[in-house]
């Protein structure tokens, strides 16, 4: 039976799992190449575009229903997988 863990790993951790190692050379990526994406992905990210959405909900008045084009472009809103 597997227990359930209230715990993430963290990067490295996973980058230290044999399992994780031998897909990532199977697929030819290293973990600089992923410290890498995850860099980037930081670099990019709008920073508070989510708590400007809950902002901008309950906003009223005629600015309320438009959403700064940072929170418009988040890719969390636009996720289609559940």
């Amino acid at each position: 039976m597997m227990s359930y863990v209230d715990q993430e790993l963290t990067v490295e951790d996973m980058l230290a799992d044999p399992i994780v190692q031998t897909l990532m050379r199977y697929d030819g990526v290293s973990a600089s190449d992923v410290r890498h994406t995850i860099d980037q992905v930081n670099q990019n990210r709008p920073e508070n575009a989510i708590d400007d959405l809950a902002s901008n909900v309950w906003a009223t008045g005629p600015d309320a229903a438009k959403p700064t084009a940072q929170v418009a472009s988040h890719p969390r809103l636009h996720d289609t997988a559940a």
